[in-house]
């Protein structure tokens, strides 16, 4: 729970805007480019290892994903509506993946999952319902972005669900499948790529 309030700096209201500037407006936009009419690729060339005979990414499932396992907890102070900053915590927040890699989320802004509002209706589908596995998520997305990890988009989509996985799978949270499959769908889409690649 936040404890306290701060005022923040112009770095920080900087950092804030660029973050979270992902608007109705803009994704509305993008959802227009996507509805463009494809061109044809030429024909010919072989999908690579990771490509199905469609030509798209291979879609996994909620049995594709290995658990790991959540220790200590988020400490979240409240900046401004839907928008928190993560601190340092004792006992240290972190991820520790099926492999024994230890992902351990440092400060950030964060506004939990990046679930649209017009899906809060579906049960445990909102921003913090898997808050611990979208934190994780979130600092690997702004690793990304400060150069300072070399994690594909792909690994950072499937660590998410692992989270998620290992969420639903402890009973921390319910496991529902239907929600499992939306929160892929969401974090695997041209959107997220897009604010992958910076380019929203």
């Amino acid at each position: 729970m936040p404890k306290k309030v701060v005022a923040l700096t112009a770095t920080e209201r900087k950092q804030i805007d660029a973050k979270f500037s992902l608007t109705p407006a803009k994704i509305a936009a993008e959802l227009a480019k996507a509805n463009k009419p494809a061109k044809k690729k030429p024909a010919g060339g072989k999908a690579g290892p990771a490509m199905a005979a469609w030509g798209e990414p291979e879609r996994k499932f909620y049995p594709d994903f290995p658990t790991g396992r959540f220790e200590g907890e988020p400490y979240l102070v409240w900046v401004k509506p839907d928008i928190f900053r993560m601190e340092p915590h004792t006992p240290h927040f972190r991820f520790i993946r099926s492999s024994g890699e230890i992902i351990e989320p440092g400060k950030m802004f964060t506004d939990g999952g990046s679930i649209p509002r017009a899906l809060w209706f579906v049960k445990d589908l909102s921003p913090w319902a898997y808050a611990p596995a979208f934190l994780v998520h979130d600092w690997l997305f702004d690793s990304h972005h400060a150069g300072t990890s070399e994690k594909s988009f792909e690994e950072v989509r499937d660590i998410m669900m692992e989270g998620v996985k290992t969420l639903m799978e402890s009973g921390l949270c319910e496991s529902n499948r239907l929600v499992f499959d939306l929160i892929y769908s969401g974090i695997d889409s041209f959107i997220a790529r897009r604010v992958w690649e910076g380019k929203t």
